[in-house]
């Protein structure tokens, strides 16, 4: 896998989504956390802070992660086969990852460098001959990287590429809307089928998180699903069963969706599981992939 080394200067620039309040402070609506931030605070997600009574999002233009790869290790199966993409990805998360702290999920705050979505167009531009499609933004929760998301995804889609998500949905409904006219195919990861693990494993509400996939099912872009597994807390396959048969019943047994296994050397016990799980899926859909 190649990676690629750009340009060494940070640049930020005003957050979309949010609205002034009293003395100075400012409420940021890209997420259902609502934060509300006097001058100088910053928000839950880390990249979102209050300067001069407006929002501004540390991570605009901010580049931590870029590799070369197949649209397959997304993971994505049925949409760009054999295409590869650019994997992008800033720093920030909304929701503390299961089976870790957040400093494991995406970057740490400041690592990277700057680079531009114009910048970014150019180099798939480039590699077209080497069969890029396109651009995967899948490190971090990348709809924290908003402005640059938008702004990179509507620039690809006039030169005829694609752009894909990789998210936990924990975003509210516009600007999830207003962004999917340039999106071509989400990877949705649903951790779980059991509002308690989402509210004391992840701190995020349930019903908000089922709110973004059932609109991204509503909507033209092509959706696969997938359960990243944290064995101990989300491996039961009678919880998988459940949430199965949930994304049959609610919108196709025929969704693509993916049990995706820690990447480390798995003991006989934790490959039964994995075996046992998908199993369970495989009652209720039919197209279930182990990544």
């Amino acid at each position: 896998m190649r990676e690629y080394s750009v340009g060494p200067q940070v640049a930020r620039g005003e957050a979309a989504f949010c609205h002034r309040l009293p003395e100075g402070a400012v409420g940021c609506d890209l997420c259902p956390r609502f934060c509300e931030l006097a001058p100088g605070e910053r928000g839950w997600c880390g990249t979102r802070y209050n300067k001069d009574a407006r929002l501004w999002a540390a991570n605009h233009n901010w580049l931590a992660l870029l590799q070369f790869a197949k649209v397959e290790s997304v993971p994505l199966v049925e949409y760009a086969s054999g295409g590869a993409v650019l994997k992008l990805g800033s720093f920030g998360c909304n929701f503390q990852p299961p089976g870790g702290g957040r400093e494991q999920f995406g970057a740490e705050i400041g690592s990277g460098r700057s680079i531009y979505p114009r910048d970014i167009v150019n180099i798939c531009l480039n590699m077209v001959p080497q069969g890029l499609v396109g651009v995967a933004f899948a490190y971090a929760e990348p709809l924290l990287w908003y402005e640059f998301v938008m702004q990179t995804a509507m620039l690809l889609q006039k030169c005829d590429m694609r752009s894909i998500l990789a998210t936990a949905g924990f975003i509210n409904p516009r600007p999830l809307t207003e962004l999917l006219p340039y999106i071509g195919a989400v990877r949705f990861d649903l951790f779980s089928f059991d509002p308690l693990f989402y509210r004391e494993e992840m701190r995020i509400q349930f019903d908000a998180v089922l709110r973004s996939l059932k609109l991204l099912a509503d909507s033209p872009v092509h959706l696969e699903v997938a359960t990243p597994l944290i064995f101990g807390k989300n491996d039961d396959p009678i919880m998988l069963s459940g949430l199965s048969a949930y994304l049959a019943e609610a919108f196709s047994p025929d969704l693509p969706y993916h049990l995706i296994a820690p990447r480390r050397k798995l003991s006989p016990a934790e490959r039964e599981r994995i075996m046992q799980c998908a199993d369970a899926c495989g009652r209720n859909l039919r197209r279930v992939y182990l990544s």
